[in-house]
């Protein structure tokens, strides 16, 4: 019997996992970008006690619980308002930042996101996420016209007055061109455009592992990044000014923290008259 504590403390941890990840749930129901993570549990196989014959059938007993899998919920979340360097991906792609602050980073490892909350980095050089990854695009020409196939780290050189227009495209000049049209200059100063935000996706999305700030990495599940892109393709589009919610559904979550409640409950009760059982058994031996 004693293999049943085993079952329970394995059934106890598979909860346990359940838990922290709709904990994870409600603690970013308020993050840019943010997508539900939800939990797969699977019967462990326990016992054969007869394999069963042609006129008997088998008899097999299932054991504890354990998670089989995490599964990321990427569906589209609401749009809501941003500042002047915010964008928001409709569609399935991902902006692309550097692997972590590090200038020396620049040309290693990638990180994806849907978090397209941007800032200007302190020393007013790269346009970054909160984290100081540098965000990744593609140079224009005074058209918005992509000028170079190569992605590269957008580079601001201390210009102040940048903001996104649709389609993701930076330009200068963003907040006096603003200014101009509502005080009724004419001609208003124009807006320059200098990059367009790269992005891009993955043949198995599910594969990707969470990153700090609500980015992801690609892995060997998730297979290579595929080829990079603007808005307007496959990938989607960027709307300007805007910024993607969670997608978290909070009366899902509610819903599984009240069956996660049942069953860590069911387990107790269970624990309490397995103890019992054992505790007479026990006394009886040594009588």
């Amino acid at each position: 019997m004693f293999d049943i504590y085993s079952e329970l403390k394995n059934s106890i941890g598979a909860l346990t996992g359940a838990l922290r990840t709709s904990i994870a749930n409600t603690d970013n129901f308020n993050t840019p970008g943010f997508k539900a993570v939800w939990v797969n549990f699977s019967s462990s196989y326990s016992k054969s006690w007869a394999a069963g014959t042609k006129t008997v059938n088998p008899m097999t007993l299932a054991g504890s619980v354990s998670i089989s899998a995490l599964t990321t919920d990427f569906r589209q979340g609401n749009l809501g308002f941003g500042t002047e360097l915010d964008c928001a991906i409709v569609g399935n792609g991902f902006f692309i930042l550097s692997g972590s602050s590090k200038d020396s980073d620049i040309g290693g490892e990638k990180l994806y996101t849907r978090n397209g909350k941007f800032q200007i980095e302190p020393n007013g050089r790269y346009l970054t996420d909160a984290y100081g990854r540098k965000v990744f695009g593609y140079p224009t020409n005074a058209l918005g016209n992509v000028s170079s196939q190569t992605l590269q780290p957008i580079v601001v050189e201390g210009q102040t007055d940048i903001g996104f227009t649709e389609g993701g495209v930076l330009v200068s000049n963003f907040q006096k061109n603003k200014d101009d049209i509502k005080n009724g200059v004419v001609p208003p100063t124009a807006v320059v455009p200098i990059y367009r935000l790269g992005m891009t996706s993955f043949i198995n999305r599910q594969g990707l592992t969470s990153a700090q700030g609500g980015a992801y990495r690609a892995s060997v599940a998730a297979g290579e990044a595929l080829e990079t892109n603007i808005s307007g393709t496959v990938y989607g589009d960027i709307v300007a000014e805007k910024l993607e919610s969670s997608n978290v559904d909070v009366a899902k979550v509610a819903l599984d923290m009240a069956l996660l409640n049942r069953g860590f409950s069911a387990i107790q009760g269970v624990v309490d008259d397995v103890n019992k059982i054992m505790s007479a058994l026990i006394s009886k031996l040594s009588g």
